[in-house]
């Protein structure tokens, strides 16, 4: 079932434009142009989420709002308006909204914000639609795609470029190709490219022969060689110096090389399978990758989107990464009885789950999985919640990158680059934390009175509130 939304703005341009956006992204989408119409609407029809405007003759945005949470609990609100101010945003939080926008805005930002929204909420009984391919496993359209392509091409002896940002999983992705392939009972072997000199690489990749230089007091076999009737990675490929890419043409062309200091051709029968972060074709025009290297190959080139472009994702990998890391726990403490069968019951809070869905995730999967690894170890219960995760700052941030940033904008305006509960919930933790969790001394830091960091904590289901 496509999630309903029901968009109530007394503009009818943005009205309409929304409906027809909104719907062309998958949503099933109502309107109305005001709050008393909206109210017949959701009190005869299943909505999911209210994307209200703040200021519309009669009803406000903001009584709207209220309304909804009085009689529909269950029920998203999302405030617009063009007029932001903190103490609006604070009091739309407080009441209940999920999250806030500020106009103007593109339709494509309301969608990230929609579908961050579903995923947090997605329930693990919602996961009939998870496909697994190797180890890798996903919910969202576009890596689902990627599994129907990697299963195509996996059969074939056809060379596949890899693109992707760092922590992606470019290797569990090569590792699903040859487990998928005719090669699978022959070797897969990964190397990386990146940092090293090219004589070394050369010799690692191609071998040398006794004598070749100092130090070469044996034959010594290169990785293709190594990978002989099956699979070779090649990571990092845009790291290759360009005296070597005519030798790595040869190879994939005619599947043969000398080796360093050799003069006799050794023939080899290797899937090739190579992986960059970078643009390849960019290098090219560059005049830092061969261009006939570059075409053959580009013959088949599969891109891996970043997590922070498939929400979708984010909760099933975290249960996933959970489930994993607590199988580990249970291993290591298996003479522990009540540890064991803690680990057998751990989740994460809908609370917490929020903060990894807003996250943008510059790592990727693999900062993901380090971060629930780490969560897991700082838990004392039965659930990870905010406080385990958080900070979620930009990579390698400290203290200060546990509060995300308010910036001026050109046009001088203030910005909200997250939601004003999640930075209030950032900052609780955050004073917490450096006052030793003294609830005091963090409400004197904070500004606010005790009783009110109190019923704040209860809020944000901090302990101890």
């Amino acid at each position: 079932m496509r999630p309903r939304i029901l968009v109530v703005d007394d503009e009818p341009l943005k009205r309409i434009t929304l409906q027809i956006e909104l719907s062309e992204h998958g949503y099933e989408v109502y309107e109305a142009a005001d709050a008393q119409t909206a109210r017949r609407i959701f009190d005869t029809r299943p909505i999911d989420v209210v994307v209200s405007d703040v200021r519309m003759p009669g009803m406000s945005g903001l009584d709207l709002l209220t309304y909804v949470k009085q009689v529909h609990p269950g029920i998203e609100v999302i405030l617009m308006t063009a007029y932001a101010t903190v103490d609006t945003a604070v009091l739309a939080i407080k009441r209940g909204a999920y999250d806030y926008i500020t106009k103007p805005f593109t339709t494509q930002e309301l969608i990230a914000k929609l579908d961050r929204l579903f995923a947090s909420r997605r329930s693990p009984e919602s996961d009939d639609l998870v496909e697994t391919f190797g180890r890798l496993i996903a919910r969202s359209q576009s890596m689902r795609r990627l599994f129907q392509q990697l299963r195509s091409v996996a059969p074939t002896s056809r060379t596949i470029l890899l693109c992707g940002e760092s922590g992606t999983g470019k290797e569990l992705f090569a590792e699903a190709i040859h487990d998928h392939s005719p090669r699978a009972e022959k070797t897969l072997v990964r190397f990386s490219c990146a940092a090293l000199q090219p004589t070394v690489l050369e010799s690692e990749l191609f071998g040398h022969e006794k004598g070749a230089f100092t130090g070469a007091i044996r034959q010594k076999a290169g990785r293709f060689e190594l990978a002989n009737g099956g699979t070779m990675l090649l990571d990092e490929v845009d790291d290759i110096p360009t005296e070597l890419q005519v030798k790595l043409l040869r190879v994939v062309e005619q599947q043969e090389f000398e080796r360093v200091g050799g003069e006799q051709p050794v023939r080899v029968d290797v899937r090739l399978l190579c992986a960059t972060k970078c643009d390849l074709f960019k290098l090219v025009q560059e005049g830092r990758f061969r261009e006939d290297l570059y075409y053959r190959l580009n013959v088949i080139s599969l891109t891996i989107p970043p997590l922070r472009d498939r929400p979708d994702d984010i909760p099933v990998l975290a249960r996933h990464f959970v489930e994993k890391h607590a199988a580990l726990i249970r291993e290591a403490v298996s003479g522990m009885q009540s540890q064991a069968e803690r680990s057998e019951a751990m989740h994460i809070t809908p609370h917490a789950m929020d903060e990894l869905v807003r996250h943008s995730w510059p790592g990727n999967v693999r900062e993901l999985e380090h971060v629930l690894e780490r969560a897991l170890a700082f838990c004392n219960g039965d659930e990870i919640r905010p406080e385990h995760i958080l900070p979620l700052g930009t990579v390698g941030g400290g203290e200060a990158a546990a509060v995300p940033a308010v910036e001026l904008g050109e046009n001088g305006r203030l910005c909200l680059t997250d939601t004003v509960a999640d930075i209030e919930r950032r900052m609780i933790l955050l004073a917490l934390r450096q006052c030793s969790n003294n609830q005091a001394r963090a409400a004197q830091r904070l500004g606010i009175p005790r009783t009110t960091l109190r019923d704040k904590m209860a809020k944000y289901s901090i302990p101890g509130g």
